[in-house]
């Protein structure tokens, strides 16, 4: 009896979220937020003194990598229309490859996993060999195919220069502040425009995709937010996500003033900024990409 209330504890608040697309609860959130903090204290204190600028920029093409196969998966599990798109034969070839079909490995959580694995085998690697350029050089040898098959299949610009607009608006105004308290580290500005992509891709897709798409009108087929904080400001009220970006900006503001004043060495500061990086910007190169590919 005991088990059976454990399988369907796990089924209901961890399995069925991804089969059914349903996205975050507050169980998994603070599981996978545990995990997430128990991971990241081994590779601290296994890579701690690799933990630099230079490696923030080394590990970018890693979590372009993870946002571009998410939007092929999103991609194949949509059924695109590719017809009318240059080279569509190669494109629904990709699609129906099999390789980016929905699953446990190429939805969230498992694609932070796989990615993540990835990244570490990666960088012990370059290490191993005494090859620093190797880690950049294997992410973007994995990179570059995944993101030419995502730019072929875009059809329309507008949410793109939408998105990326009110994103540097919203940057160069929020900027004013960090330069404010001196807050002149680059690490903290990628990071704070990591949040700003996501709040902000959230914002169009919900907001304005879902208001103005036939997709969407017609067919009902709408985006959601999937996080459990973005969610509940979504339904909370109309256009509640204005209150998740803002979130996000605030949170990154904060965050980097805090880290340029308390963290206790740079390797550690150049970690922390990592970190929220890649929670800001996995997710927002991915939500960019799908509403321009309308997927």
């Amino acid at each position: 009896m005991i088990n059976g209330i454990f399988m369907g504890f796990i089924e209901d608040y961890f399995i069925n979220p991804i089969i059914e697309h349903t996205g975050y609860n507050i169980i998994n959130t603070s599981v996978y937020a545990i995990i997430a903090i128990f991971a990241a204290f081994i590779i601290f204190k296994t890579f701690k003194r690799y933990f630099t600028k230079q490696l923030i920029y080394y590990t970018l093409p890693f979590i372009l990598l993870g946002s571009t196969v998410r939007v092929i998966t999103d991609a194949t599990e949509s059924n695109i229309d590719l017809s009318s798109q240059p080279f569509s034969n190669f494109l629904q070839a990709v699609l129906n490859s099999g390789v980016y079909n929905y699953g446990f490995l190429t939805a969230t959580p498992g694609i932070y996993v796989v990615i993540g694995l990835i990244t570490i085998f990666s960088l012990w690697l370059s290490i191993k060999l005494k090859k620093p350029e190797l880690y950049p050089l294997i992410g973007l040898v994995l990179l570059i195919p995944n993101l030419l098959i995502v730019l072929l299949m875009i059809k329309d610009l507008t949410y793109l220069m939408i998105i990326l607009s009110l994103s540097i608006v919203i940057f160069l105004i929020d900027n004013l502040i960090l330069e404010k308290y001196k807050v002149k580290e680059q690490a903290a500005k990628i990071a704070l425009f990591a949040h700003i992509i996501d709040g902000v891709s959230s914002f169009v897709a919900i907001e304005v995709f879902n208001r103005l798409s036939p997709q969407c009108i017609q067919n009902g087929i709408c985006y959601f937010g999937q996080h459990v904080v973005e969610r509940f400001f979504s339904e909370l009220m109309v256009y509640g996500t204005v209150f998740y970006l803002a979130l996000k900006v605030i949170f990154a503001t904060i965050a980097s003033i805090v880290i340029e004043k308390e963290a206790e060495n740079e390797n550690e500061k150049y970690f922390i900024y990592l970190l929220i990086i890649i929670f800001g910007l996995a997710p927002g190169i991915r939500n960019l990409l799908r509403v321009t590919l309308g997927v």
